[in-house]
C-alpha cells in the first residue's frame, strides 16, 4: 500500500489576486496513475498573493506535501512504512523548483515556507513528478470543469458500485401491493 498525491493550482481566480490550491491523496501500488479511490482531497485559497502560475503551483505542491507528511506518519504508525511519496504536478516550473533543477536566484521572491517541500524532496520523503495537466485529478478541486469533464473525473474520485438497486417507482409499489392483496384473498 503506497501513498500517491496530485496537486494543482488555479492562478488569480479569486478576489484580491488570490489563487486556489487543490490536492488529492490516494493509496495504490507502485504505479501512481492507478487510482484506488481518494482518501483525502482538499481545495483551499492560498493565503499569499502569487507572482506567477509557477509559484502558485509550487505553493499547491507545498500544501499537498504538508498533507502528505501527516498521512505518511499515520500510515507508518499503522504498519505501512512508506517509500518516497510521489506528488504529481502539471507545471514544469513547480517541478523544477521542488526538484532543485531551476537556478535559485530566479526563485528568491517565493515565500520561504514553500521551500519546505524542496527540503523534503532532498530528504527523499517526496518525489515530484511532472505529468500533463489533462491527467491531473486535482484540477477538479481548483477549476470549474465542463459537465463532460466532471462526469469523466467522478469515477476516479468516488468508488460507487456499478449495479445498485434504484428506488421503486410508484407503479412498482402499486403492483407489489396488488400482488400482496391477491395472495391474501386466494386460499
Amino acid at each position: 500500500m503506497r501513498l500517491h498525491m496530485q496537486s494543482d493550482a488555479s492562478y488569480l481566480t479569486r478576489s484580491h489576486g488570490r489563487s486556489v490550491a487543490g490536492g488529492i491523496a490516494y493509496l495504490g501500488n507502485d504505479d501512481p496513475t492507478e487510482i484506488n479511490g481518494a482518501i483525502v482531497a482538499f481545495s483551499s485559497v492560498i493565503p499569499n498573493v502569487m507572482a506567477s502560475i509557477g509559484e502558485a503551483e509550487y505553493a499547491a505542491a507545498f500544501m499537498t506535501g504538508q498533507l502528505g507528511a501527516g498521512l505518511r506518519k499515520t500510515l507508518q504508525d499503522l504498519g505501512y512504512p512508506q517509500p518516497p511519496t510521489i506528488i504529481l504536478v502539471d507545471n514544469k516550473v513547480a517541478h523544477g523548483i521542488a526538484s532543485n533543477t531551476i537556478e535559485p536566484k530566479r526563485t528568491k521572491s517565493i515565500d520561504m515556507q514553500f521551500h519546505w517541500l524542496r527540503n523534503r524532496v532532498q530528504l527523499q520523503e517526496f518525489i515530484i513528478v511532472w505529468r500533463k495537466g489533462v491527467y491531473n485529478l486535482a484540477d477538479f478541486f481548483t477549476k470549474a470543469l465542463s459537465v463532460k469533464d466532471h462526469h469523466t473525473t467522478m469515477p476516479f474520485l468516488v468508488r460507487v458500485p456499478f449495479a445498485f438497486p434504484s428506488p421503486p417507482t410508484h407503479r412498482a409499489r402499486r403492483t407489489a401491493a396488488w400482488r400482496a392483496r391477491l395472495s391474501l384473498s386466494c386460499p
